[in-house]
């Protein structure tokens, strides 16, 4: 958060709380209006959500309520002390309970009324603010729209409340109901006399505040379809930034990428970045201090994170495997007294293969964790299953998983602005292998309030583009979807062709320190001793720093079979780099393409060249 930014919280804090405080003292002196009271509380109340507003439009929910809070307890302390120092009895010539009697009329009804319509009445006001904020039309557009149309309805309830504890049963009914119509009337009144100054300086601060791109907004559009198929390219935009689909997201599984510096990143040209929420998420309240992942890790544009859904498979049926997508005869799951994760209707408990210590991820925790750590794009909790498990157990975790789906969104509702910008919450799909099951979740995601989709499961390869039709046949077109955990070239071509914007894997930088390096022609491994003082580069005409800088495949298998820790420290993030760079320039080839409308023609160029004959 920039200084301009922290020093302007402060002061709205401060401006807040002595509103409320005023509001008080105003509050127990009543004027007489051709026979009905006015409350003086009424005249300052407007102000508390005026700050209200501003505050949640620039810091977010979770900041306001904050302030709601501190200034409830804030005057709730100077109300005590006061009390306290007119029932002195040392100074009795001050006579102070008379003269605060007689001149401000004061009574313990009238002040708890106004503080308890404060805390509610401005709770609810940032709630709705938020909600018309996330709805389409005038309330989306305009901040004065939703600031008057959020207080419309917190008025009522302030009314309420106040005229109830002040005034039930010392009124008529008649009356007490009059004083509470008029006291919403001018209310409302003085709310919307003060509206231009308050939809002046909102117009004034948010040059200033605005530290996030796309108007703080989480959208999709489609820049270009392709004929005859599913797959488009378009534009996802989040509150740190643009991304250009189709793209790869680079794997920062703890915040960063292995073996590579953020400047290094940028120089590769990567989009995004995705970390990992199970991984993460000891350290989330750290993340969430430091302003979200963005800020946190250094990388500043767009993050998307996991929900831990394929932790859930590693640690139970997988038991620390990685996801295959090849059937093999010993193909089988983990004995259940093995596994370190147990699946439940409310969650998963499972024992960190770290520490050793029990914990328990649900749909709750899960959403909780991935808003503190604060990536553009969340992904619901899910349970991924492996190629072992039958269609019956897909049907009952399917369920599961679309109930945890409800209960993420439930969830993630509440903590969406909690760091100041909207996190956007994309819905998983599971269902294996079956066209059935894809179908019909994709049909069921398709209809709840989610910002995008994740393409996940556990399949064999040569289904990929069949699976993926299925769920993007069912799916919103005007909603991003992410193939989760794949990266090789075939796998992104074909799930760009059948409607995949967005890609993810470990892979590239995995398979970098092995040896394996990727190149237009095929994967070379430098382990192999035919490299050894290779003057060739790792791929002619790659445009990466790597190659840029001339290195050469020798001098990287030097490195690569040094001893010393610090050459093969430099290998790894040598290697690295050049396949990151592979991988993002095969999606912005593949981007280029389908705008030209040459995708086909490039895909099959691409393929022959990189897999030979074995394509």
């Amino acid at each position: 958060m920039s200084n301009f930014k922290q020093r302007t919280l402060i002061l709205m804090c401060a401006l807040s709380v002595g509103a409320l405080l005023i509001s008080n003292l105003a509050a127990i002196k009543l004027w007489n209006l051709n026979g009905i009271a006015v409350d003086g509380g009424i005249l300052v109340f407007p102000l508390t959500y005026i700050l209200s507003d501003l505050i949640v439009e620039f810091y977010g929910k979770k900041h306001a309520q904050q302030i709601v809070f501190a200034g409830f307890l804030i005057n709730l302390l100077a109300i005590l002390v006061f009390w306290a120092v007119i029932a002195l009895p040392a100074y009795p010539g001050w006579n102070l309970q008379e003269a605060y009697s007689q001149v401000l009329g004061f009574t313990p009804r009238i002040v708890l009324g106004s503080l308890a319509a404060y805390i509610a009445s401005n709770l609810f006001n940032n709630t709705l603010f938020i909600y018309l904020k996330e709805k389409q039309g005038i309330f989306a557009k305009s901040f004065i729209a939703r600031a008057l149309g959020s207080s419309a309805f917190a008025r009522i309830l302030d009314s309420a409340i106040f005229e109830t504890i002040a005034f039930l049963g010392v009124l008529s009914f008649s009356e007490f109901l009059r004083q509470a119509v008029f006291a919403y009337v001018m209310g409302m009144l003085l709310e919307i006399l003060l509206s231009p100054l308050e939809a002046f300086c909102a117009r004034c601060l948010r040059p200033k505040m605005s530290e996030y791109q796309n108007n703080n907004q989480f959208s999709f559009e489609i820049v270009k379809r392709m004929d005859n198929q599913l797959g488009r390219a378009g534009i996802i935009h989040t509150p740190h930034g643009d991304i250009k689909t189709p793209a790869f997201m680079c794997v920062g599984t703890r915040g960063k990428v292995n073996f590579v510096d953020m400047k290094e990143l940028q120089s590769l040209h990567a989009q995004a970045m995705l970390s990992n929420g199970y991984h993460l998420r000891n350290l989330s309240h750290e993340i969430a201090l430091e302003g979200g992942l963005a800020s946190w890790s250094g990388w500043k544009g767009p993050t998307l994170t996991d929900s831990g859904g394929f932790q859930v498979m590693s640690l139970g049926s997988g038991s620390g495997k990685v996801v295959s997508m090849k059937v093999g005869n010993e193909l089988k799951n983990t004995e259940p007294e093995k596994r370190l994760a147990h699946v439940s209707e409310q969650g998963v408990a499972f024992t960190d293969p770290v520490t050793g210590e029990d914990d328990f991820i649900g749909p709750e925790e899960s959403m909780q964790i991935q808003c503190r750590i604060g990536a553009d794009i969340h992904m619901a909790y899910d349970e991924l299953t492996s190629l072992a498990d039958s269609y019956e157990y897909n049907v009952e975790s399917l369920a599961r998983t679309e109930r945890w789906a409800k209960r993420s969104l439930k969830e993630h509702k509440k903590h969406c602005y909690d760091l100041g910008y909207y996190q956007a919450l994309y819905g998983v799909l599971q269902g294996g292998r079956w066209e059935d099951l894809r179908r019909s979740t994709a049909k069921k995601l398709a209809k709840m309030d989610f910002d995008g989709f994740g393409l996940g499961g556990a399949f064999l390869k040569e289904n990929l583009g069949d699976i993926l039709r299925w769920c993007c046949e069912e799916l919103p077109e005007m909603k991003p979807r992410h193939l989760l955990g794949l990266s090789h070239p075939d796998d992104i071509l074909i799930g760009i062709e059948n409607g995949a914007d967005t890609f993810d894997c470990v892979a590239p930088t995995r398979e970098a320190r092995h040896g394996k390096i990727y190149t237009r022609y095929g994967n070379i491994n430098l382990a192999n001793a035919k490299f050894k003082d290779s003057p060739e580069k790792l791929d002619p005409g790659c445009d990466c720093p790597v190659c840029k800088a001339g290195w050469t495949r020798g001098q990287l298998r030097a490195l690569l079979k040094s001893g010393e820790p610090e050459k093969k420290h430099l290998y790894f993030d040598l290697a690295s780099q050049h396949n990151l760079r592979f991988i993002i320039r095969l999606t912005e080839e593949a981007r280029a393409a389908l705008i030209q409308g040459t995708f086909q023609e490039y895909k099959e160029q691409f393929l022959k060249d990189y897999y030979g004959n074995k394509k």
